[in-house]
């Protein structure tokens, strides 16, 4: 009687199982790896955008003070005229210059019309 040999199936099902198991994990750590690779190189472009804007922003405000300051000076500068406008020494000089006004006791000289040097 001949003896039929055995069927060596489970053997090749055996060692196929650990191989595909073997994918699956390397495929699911390249996933993983990938994932992280995106992740950073997205943290990494929103840091340089946060930096970027915040350089903005302060530059912004540097303006900002310098225009505050300009504009208090131009605010005491102001001021200051205004308290000069309200002395009589401005008011003398506005009577001498725009008015061509004189005490009565002072002396006006005059160039002469022909002698204009």
């Amino acid at each position: 009687m001949a003896r039929k040999q055995a069927v060596r199936k489970p053997k090749i099902t055996r060692r196929v199982e650990p191989v595909r198991k073997k994918n699956r994990r390397l495929l699911s750590v390249m996933i993983l790896v990938f994932a992280c690779i995106v992740l950073s190189i997205t943290m990494m472009h929103l840091k340089k955008k946060e930096e970027q804007e915040y350089e903005e922003k302060l530059a912004e405000k540097n303006r900002l003070e310098r225009l505050i300051a300009e504009e208090q000076s131009q605010t005491e500068t102001i001021s200051n005229y205004k308290a000069y406008v309200q002395t009589t020494s401005y008011i003398e000089e506005i009577a001498r210059e725009v008015l061509g006004l004189v005490y009565k006791d002072e002396v006006l000289f005059r160039p002469a019309k022909g002698n204009e040097d």
